[in-house]
């Protein structure tokens, strides 16, 4: 076998393992909000070593492949919400296919140290949290009053679940990160 086959190999068998992790942590809802949204247990961070560890370009697929993952496992309760069909699509587009697969850009700060790679993190959290808020502003702020309380109640309503994802996403990736042999993967 060549050695461009074995690493294509290693690098799909273990985005496979990363992505299921994400999925299966996805499942584990301490907090799940009625309008979509919850507090999971790092369901994003397995999903977003994939760029850390083989590039922007890798990443941005894998993040993609799960992005249409999660919107597989969440559509019957987005369509249950009865949205005008453009509606719908554009829900799914912004808040599972953009907001999923901006976590890619985690890759762009894989050539940094360590505090590049949190910063990272955080960075495409916020990015999926953007595409949330947008989201919310665009398809939902019609039903609470008006734009400056769509904004608010979309700003406030997403923060709520992913704040929270942001901070432990980061505390657990600095432990991670700190750890030589995790260090040395990500960096190989």
């Amino acid at each position: 076998m060549k050695e461009t086959t074995k690493k294509t190999t290693v690098k799909l068998t273990v985005s496979a393992m990363l992505i299921a992790m994400s999925t299966g942590l996805s499942l584990i809802k301490p907090v799940d909000l009625p309008m979509g949204g919850s507090v999971t247990i790092l369901s994003m961070l397995p999903v977003m070593l994939i760029p850390l560890m083989f590039g922007v370009k890798w990443g941005f697929f894998a993040c993609f492949v799960n992005s249409i993952i999660q919107m597989l496992l969440s559509v019957a309760e987005v369509v249950s919400w009865s949205l005008t069909p453009t509606v719908l699509i554009a829900c799914l587009l912004l808040d599972y296919i953009l907001a999923y697969t901006v976590l890619g850009t985690v890759g762009f700060f894989r050539k940094g140290g360590k505090v590049a790679i949190v910063i990272g993190v955080v960075v495409a959290l916020v990015l999926r949290l953007l595409m949330h808020f947008i989201s919310g502003v665009v398809l939902f702020g019609e039903f609470d009053g008006g734009l400056w309380s769509g904004i608010w109640v979309s700003l406030s309503y997403n923060m709520s679940y992913m704040v929270p994802e942001m901070i432990t996403s980061s505390i657990v990736v600095t432990i991670l990160l700190n750890n030589k042999a995790f260090y040395k993967l990500i960096k190989s």
